[in-house]
């Protein structure tokens, strides 16, 4: 998988696991300890994140990172 392919799937389905959980940006951002605009481009695909945060994004959705990168 190319790499602005896994930066999409990530974003796309953090927010979807966001979006089920019902917390909003603001809420991720607080909980995370990241800015809205990172946040913003993480969902969007356009930000390579670090392991460290990715890790603790996916701590906050209660999906692991293979879960967050997949194509499903």
């Amino acid at each position: 998988m190319d790499e602005k392919k896994l930066l999409k799937n990530f974003g796309f389905n953090f927010k979807v696991a966001r979006m089920k959980l019902k917390l909003t940006q603001d809420d991720i951002v607080e909980m995370a300890d990241l800015s809205n605009s990172y946040l913003s481009n993480i969902e969007g695909g356009k930000h390579n994140l670090s392991l460290i945060n990715a890790l603790k994004l996916s701590k906050i959705v209660n999906k692991t990172i293979e879960e967050l990168i997949s194509d499903t």
